[in-house]
């Protein structure tokens, strides 16, 4: 305590020696919250040593001056305890922080200088401390008050947490942990290091002994615009204490910051603004320490599945773009969906939380469980061995039994691995595919791997997974064969369509086998880009000079789904510099037709690029009349069913003819498919079509034996 009255910052106005802040006062704050009534005594002591020792003050004047000072705090300090309970020294500076502000901040220093100006009346005291008692000047009075105010508000915590510090060494590393770690975080060094450069510039500037109207007139206000810059950012600890810092700093060498302020009034303002700053800096890092506290929250319920409390699959998404889930393990329950019909969707969250509690003993540090809609978990593993791992799993689940409602269930597990793709958009595709080949290994050895060869999955699933395998290794190793089938007009100009096969190992996969699996396991966007790429690679090495479409090539219908498709495919056309008119879109009616949101954007996005776009299979689904008058498409296919007997149906010769006409309306270009024989190719000619596509004008042959 006589050390804080030796730096308690002073000045002298009109003769009279005045406190800017008595800082006394702040630790007798600060050792009254550490260590409650037991510190009551102390502060006695060395207040009426202090008082004799410095002005050899009779035993009457040292006890009223001692009673002046601690009556006060001490009957502040009581209405506290009353209103916020025993833990009403806890949770500094945050909890319940307006009751503290208003008796600890206000009512004591306003108590104390009344009683202060009371025992003036009746007691002497000695001259040099005598105007802190009596005043001719109010505005002494009140620049004398607020002095205590500053020091109560802004200089608490500065020997609050020192002495803390010392009185437990332990809360110096939590100080460290909660201050001073989360600035020097990787996306926020920067800022505090120019903070800080900032901040120690302005002070240096305003506390030199160079006076100067244009520092205290330009930098004063800095030093607020500073600290509320740096609340956002910094923790509000190191905010309170840098700013009580920087306020001792300010008035204790104030050359230029106090600049001018010869008088009450200025005084009187100073210290006023710097305790409205405080009381806002003390409410503002509040408000955002709670928006940060609710921000967490929040995240972590987007995280977490709110029936099971277990992490869902936006969590497994982080954690995968984190690179810390080497291995994705889908554990089944075969037989909960049954079992949920007869006990309700209670049992099946009780059985998820149960088994997530047994699966704890075989996992390591890092590894969790995930929550998955329907009849299944997901586990991440890290560890070596996953299929071994995984299989023990499996077994002991398998022999035990869970209890719900006075009832033992046994649950049927089975289980399927993959290694874990970092990149988020495959994850789907890869749930998917896991999904169905841990129903698959329920009636085989429990346990299979999705993204082994053949040979190591032989005997163990079937023949659908064996074809998963095939073309995930075809797509992986780009092995993509395109062919090119002619379409043609009357006088046999015109462009090709692109046809596709899959080689894996040498072996050829023909659409009719990998197409199902594509669509059904969602890799169709990886097809589709991975063949636009391969057939633009051939263009840009086979450049042609007429700007007329040279090939067409086909979405599938999940490929439009996606939002970022058409961005996709603009990009790839740019990257290898290939006219847009050289290539024709050809979509589904499903497609062109289609309400979603995805689909639509897409195909405007194309249009608006310079695509042309082709309805692929027309007739067969969506199409009719209305849809035809609003279709948003170049040309439009016949499909074959209407082709192969148009010689002798007469109705799919009218068909055929009506769909013309209309296109003719449109302005609408008329491909027929599976043209075999001449007799169709006339009919179809004199019907309105104009290209033809079909063994009749050319078989599919490799694009790379395509004449450019």
């Amino acid at each position: 305590m006589p050390f804080s009255r030796v730096i308690a910052p002073r000045a002298v106005i009109e003769g009279q020696a005045l406190y800017l802040t008595w800082l006394p006062l702040s630790v007798m704050l600060a050792l009254l919250l550490i260590f409650g009534r037991h510190a009551i005594a102390g502060i006695c002591i060395t207040l009426a040593l202090v008082n004799y020792t410095e002005w050899q003050l009779s035993a009457l004047q040292n006890l009223t001056l001692m009673g002046c000072q601690v009556i006060p705090v001490l009957a502040c300090c009581a209405a506290v305890r009353l209103i916020l309970g025993r833990r009403w020294r806890y949770g500094l500076p945050d909890s319940r922080m307006g009751v503290r502000i208003f008796w600890l901040g206000f009512i004591a220093p306003c108590l104390m200088k009344l009683l202060m100006a009371l025992a003036g009346k009746y007691v002497t005291f000695p001259a040099e401390i005598s105007s802190f008692f009596i005043s001719d000047s109010v505005l002494y009075r009140i620049v004398d008050t607020l002095s205590l105010i500053v020091a109560s508000l802004m200089f608490t915590l500065i020997f609050y947490f020192p002495l803390r510090m010392i009185l437990t060494p332990r809360y110096a590393k939590t100080l460290w942990r909660a201050c001073i770690i989360p600035c020097m975080a990787a996306d926020k060094r920067c800022f505090v290091i120019g903070w800080i450069s900032t901040l120690a510039s302005t002070l240096i500037l305003l506390c030199s002994s160079h006076n100067s109207i244009l520092l205290s007139g330009y930098l004063v206000p800095i030093i607020f615009v500073i600290f509320t810059l740096g609340i956002r950012k910094l923790g509000h600890r190191f905010i309170l204490l840098s700013w009580s810092v920087s306020a001792w700093l300010l008035l204790t060498y104030n050359h230029n910051f106090l600049l001018g302020l010869k008088s009450e009034y200025s005084l009187s303002f100073a210290l006023s603004v710097f305790v409205s700053f405080t009381i806002c800096l003390l409410y503002m890092t509040r408000l955002f320490r709670k928006s940060e506290w609710a921000k967490r929250l929040w995240q972590e319920q987007a995280l977490t599945d709110p029936l099971t409390q277990l992490p869902n699959l936006r969590a497994l998404e982080q954690s995968l773009a984190q690179h810390q889930t080497p291995y994705l393990c889908c554990l089944r329950m075969n037989n909960l969906e049954f079992l949920s019909r007869h006990y309700g969707m209670m049992m099946r969250v009780h059985c998820k939380v149960t088994i997530n509690k047994l699966l704890q003993q075989w996992l390591q540090e890092g590894e969790c469980v995930f929550q998955l809609p329907g009849n299944e978990l997901l586990i991440s593993l890290t560890g070596p061995a996953p299929q071994a791992r995984l299989t023990h799993m499996v077994e002991s689940l398998n022999s035990r039994k869970i209890r719900w409602n006075h009832h033992w269930l046994e649950i049927d597990f089975s289980a399927a691995w993959a290694v874990a793709d970092s990149d988020i958009t495959n994850l789907q595709p890869t749930l998917g595919q896991l999904s169905y080949l841990a129903e698959q290994a329920s009636a085989a050895d429990r346990v299979l791997p999705l993204n082994g060869r053949q040979a190591v999955v032989s005997g163990q699933t079937s023949e659908r997974v064996f074809m998963l395998q095939k073309v995930k290794r075809a797509l992986d190793e780009g092995g993509v064969l395109l062919h090119a089938q002619p379409i043609v007009n009357a006088s046999g100009q015109g462009y090709h369509e692109i046809l596709t096969r899959l080689n894996c190992d040498g072996e050829i996969i023909t659409p009719d086998k990998f197409i199902p699996i594509i669509a059904q396991f969602n890799l169709s966007a990886r097809f589709d880009l991975l063949v636009v790429e391969t057939m633009l690679a051939w263009l840009q090495a086979h450049p042609a000079q007429q700007n007329t479409p040279r090939f067409s090539v086909n979405l599938m219908p999940m490929t439009l789904m996606r939002k970022d498709t058409a961005q996709h495919i603009i990009a790839l056309f740019t990257r290898y510099a290939v006219p847009v008119s050289h290539v024709i879109i050809e979509i589904t009616e499903e497609q062109a037709f289609s309400h979603s949101e995805a689909s639509i954007q897409n195909l405007t996005l194309l249009r608006a690029a310079g695509f042309s776009i082709a309805i692929d299979d027309f007739g067969t689904g969506y199409a009719n009349y209305e849809r035809l008058k609003s279709l948003q498409a170049s040309i439009i296919k016949i499909d074959g069913s209407f082709v192969k007997d148009i010689v002798t149906n007469s109705m799919d010769a009218m068909i055929v003819k009506s769909i013309c006409e209309l296109a003719r309306v449109k302005n609408l270009s008329v491909v027929a498919e599976f043209v075999e024989t001449e007799a169709q190719r006339e009919l179809l000619l004199r019907l309105g079509v104009d290209y033809l596509q079909g063994w009749l004008t050319g078989k599919p042959q490799p694009l790379a034996d395509l004449q450019a």
